[in-house]
């Protein structure tokens, strides 16, 4: 297909595969069911929804994708409505749904949209693939051995790495393997390579400064090996570099079902589904339209009110002309008296007819008012979609995941008719899916264990969204081994989070909040699930970014349970206005618990910090507008009087913040204060009130934090870090292991956009960056570091191929401290420069 044409169907054929892909999975794991506990259609629907799948990509000319599904087909034309697909045949169909998944996302930025060991998926679907040449055979067996060696390093660059030796030996047993077949091939570009390979390996078994070198010059040759074996075979055009924005489905269908089931056979024939695409940036515009409306319908409504004042003095005015020319027709006022006559009865006719056009002005008001409101409702109804798109995925997360560890798990999903914020539902998938990693990876125990402990086989996860008013509750909930805040203290010592005097002297509550810091990780190997020190982090930023909060639950040896507290929408809320000093802020209502009245009694100092007594609690108490940046302004209080103050309450965080009037209600649109004042973390944006005032609007969740004891202890005491950021994976994690063993804790990123992300939220104290990776190049990253207010002192350190003065003149003109090439990397010139850069932490 004409690449230009593939560019502009591309979003619609992405957003349309991925709900069919949810819908496959969903069915496919139905087909494990006794056929008595299935939905009576479940087969043929499956059919019809994967042939229309094969057939989308085939007219697209995406051939791998088409193939994936061609194969999950012939799977299915193979059994009777009254079979069972084998588990073997279930998992290797989950697993070609994600294989398109992954292509998809390729596609999605451009990319080529290319399926990854596609000739293995072919044959554990059930395809037979042709026999390989002698030359194809090798080059197969070479990338199998390619990919065992690329784990093999990953495994070794954890500082304690059990049975270092006998994981060494095995990967130079493999690298051997590969150099013999090379030989026997007689391929002279692989040979020189993998014989430098296996030498790098057995350095490795010592480990110290030199495992370090030599992970970083395997680093290397890997990759330079697999430029070495891929063939130079033209490459399919990619879709575009810039794809289309994403689109949002915005449905009124004739029949209740959804799209998908439509598409899945589930609604009759007759029934055609009313549905369209809307591009999120068009409902974005179209909610900033609406929002204008009704705020120029409450500036109108002021206006009339205005309006109603006048009228009312003008009918004064009225009456006391009358009362003027009664008096003065009793001492016979003559034409004077005619004239002010004249004058209230030409008066009384404007308040007449002033009268009926402010009625007329107060209905169309109303109605102006009604069909604004019906509006901003229908417009948030687009917005809002069933939190099944969130969890159903996760049933094949969870089988997968589950099956690769070794454990049995049982996913229980409840409020999946729950509807939410699809901005919400869109930025909650990762952090719930780090949610679900983390409770089978950490939380839930191996078969073994659970039966040594008496529990049953399987573990149990229980994923559930619940309504709560104006806000909702996801839970992520597990019935394993429960968090251990010991252990938790223990790893926030040796990750250099907290010193070992600060962390004893946390709570337990307190303590089991240090897994939400960034870097904070109890696997001491890291893995390909787990042990990268990002993941809960994410969970902890994406709540509050929601103007929302993540709290942890726990009973040692019986489970722990996860819960983000969020509002239900992002589009309109009630706002609390309240006065602090001559400043009116708002505060969002549903964080409100109630404005209370404290009297100096109730406010005191516990163990050095203010406390306000509060139905038999002691809970944080500080001035708002000290809490906000304002310049401390005297309290009630400090006279001895009684002080109005509103307590604020979101997930367990419970504070008093002290104010000076509530103004009043109002509903509320926040609106974004730009780049410019994203670091202001108390600010969450900013509202226009009915009279036109602009207003800020108070961060909840971040003053609450703020508020908090725990905020103060884990910042006692943090070890520098450093943020390694490269696109190839092998040499990302040679860096991030050769810094590690020398002491440094480390996070990484793929790529310049990423690295900007993790910054925004992490505090790094050097950069080590390659040149050339995508979306956001080194160089970029350095000036973007060098423009950014705070971050601007960062060291930056370019790591990169080029060699060249005017590639090294470019790097350190964007702003760079540093600038090596990868070659010198092993030779132990990184760690040198890091030395130098940060003496105090070396």
């Amino acid at each position: 297909m004409d690449p230009q044409v593939l560019r502009s169907i591309w979003p619609i054929f992405s957003a349309e595969t991925r709900e069919q892909i949810q819908a496959i999975g969903t069915k496919v794991l139905g087909l494990e069911q006794e056929p008595t506990e299935r939905e009576p259609d479940l087969l043929p629907s499956l059919k019809r929804l994967v042939h229309s799948l094969k057939g989308s990509a085939a007219s697209l000319g995406l051939m791998d994708i088409e193939q994936v599904v061609h194969a999950i087909e012939d799977g299915l034309a193979r059994l009777s409505p009254g079979d069972r697909l084998a588990r073997d045949l279930v998992e290797a169909t989950l697993r070609g749904l994600s294989s398109i998944e992954v292509a998809l996302g390729r596609g999605d930025v451009g990319e080529v949209p290319s399926i990854d060991g596609l000739p293995s998926l072919l044959t554990a679907l059930g395809h037979e693939a042709e026999p390989p040449s002698p030359a194809e055979g090798f080059q197969q067996d070479a990338l199998e051995s390619l990919d065992k060696l690329e784990s093999a390093l990953i495994a070794l660059c954890s500082p304690n790495v059990p049975d270092r030796g006998a994981r060494v030996q095995s990967a130079v047993a493999t690298a051997q393997a590969l150099q013999d077949g090379a030989e026997a091939a007689q391929d002279g570009r692989v040979a020189p390579i993998v014989e430098r390979v296996v030498a790098s390996f057995a350095k490795m078994e010592q480990g110290g400064d030199a495992a370090s070198i030599a992970a970083s010059e395997l680093a290397g040759l890997l990759v330079e090996l697999r430029t070495a074996m891929t063939p130079a075979t033209p490459e399919p055009t990619a879709l575009s570099s810039k794809p289309a924005a994403p689109e949002a489905v915005a449905s009124r269908p004739v029949a209740e079902a959804p799209a998908s089931e439509s598409a899945a056979g589930g609604a009759p024939r007759g029934q055609v589904d009313q549905a369209i695409r809307v591009s999120v940036k068009t409902l974005d515009s179209l909610a900033l339209q609406v929002e204008h409306l009704i705020a120029g319908r409450f500036q109108q409504a002021r206006r009339t009110e205005s309006q109603r004042e006048l009228l009312d003095r003008t009918h004064d005015v009225v009456v006391g002309l009358e009362r003027a020319a009664s008096q003065l027709s009793l001492s016979g006022g003559g034409a004077v008296l005619d004239s002010l006559r004249s004058s209230a009865n030409h008066l009384r006719d404007v308040q007449k007819k002033l009268a009926d056009l402010l009625k007329e002005a107060t209905r169309d008001g109303e109605q102006l008012n009604l069909v604004a409101q019906v509006v901003r409702d229908d417009l948030r109804d687009l917005r809002m979609v069933p939190s099944a798109q969130m969890l159903e995925p996760l049933r094949r997360t969870v089988r997968e995941l589950g099956a690769r560890l070794g454990k049995k798990v049982d996913l229980v999903l409840a409020g999946t008719e729950v509807r939410l914020d699809r901005r919400i539902l869109d930025a909650l998938k990762d952090p719930l899916l780090h949610l679900v990693r983390n409770a089978i990876d950490h939380g839930l125990e191996t078969v073994e264990v659970r039966r040594a402990t008496g529990k049953s086989e399987a573990g149990t996860l229980w994923v559930r969204v619940e309504s709560r008013g104006t806000r909702i509750a996801v839970v992520v909930e597990d019935n394993g081994a429960g968090l251990s805040p010991e252990r938790v203290r223990a790893t926030a010592v040796k990750r250099g989070l907290l010193s070992a005097e600060a962390a004893a002297r946390l709570p337990d509550d307190q303590a089991a909040r240090l897994i939400f810091q960034p870097g904070f990780s109890t696997r001491d190997e890291v893995t390909a699930t787990s042990g990268r020190g990002v993941g809960l982090d994410v969970v902890h930023a994406t709540a509050q970014r929601l103007q929302g909060a993540v709290e942890v639950a726990y009973t040692e040896g019986q489970g722990t349970r996860f819960t983000i507290d969020l509002p239900l929408t992002l589009a309109a809320a009630l706002g609390l206005l309240v006065r602090v000093g001559t400043n009116v802020v708002v505060v969002p209502s549903d964080v409100v618990k109630r404005v209370v009245r404290l009297a100096p009694d109730d406010v005191g100092t516990v163990a050095g910090r203010v406390v306000a007594r509060l139905d038999g609690e002691q809970l944080s108490f500080r001035s708002l507008a000290e809490s906000i940046g304002l310049p401390r302004l005297p309290m009630a209080l400090d006279s001895g009087k009684v002080q109005t103050a509103m307590l604020l309450t979101l997930g367990q965080e419970r504070a008093v913040f002290a104010i000076d009037e509530v103004v009043g209600q109002q509903d509320i649109v926040v609106r974004s204060l730009g780049r410019h004042l994203k670091e202001v973390t108390h600010l969450a944006g900013a509202a226009v009130l009915d009279d036109g005032r602009l207003v800020p609007v108070i961060n909840a969740p971040e003053l609450l934090r703020a508020a908090s004891p725990t905020a103060r202890v884990t910042a006692e005491v943090r070890r520098p870090r450093i943020l390694v950021c490269d696109d190839a994976l092998t040499t990302r994690f040679a860096m991030k292991a050769l810094l590690e063993i020398a002491g440094y804790p480390v996070v990484t990123a793929a790529d310049g956009q990423e690295a900007w992300e993790v910054l925004e939220r992490t505090q790094c104290q050097l950069v080590v960056s390659d040149w050339q990776m995508p979306r956001l190049d080194g160089v970029g990253l350095a000036r973007r570091i060098r423009a950014h207010p705070t971050l601007n002192r960062t060291p930056i350190i370019l790591v990169t191929s080029l060699d060249s003065p005017e590639e090294r003149a470019a790097g350190l003109e964007a702003g760079a401290d540093g600038y090596i090439v990868k070659r010198e990397v092993e030779r132990g010139k990184l760690l040198e420069l890091v030395r130098q850069l940060m003496p105090a932490s070396g």
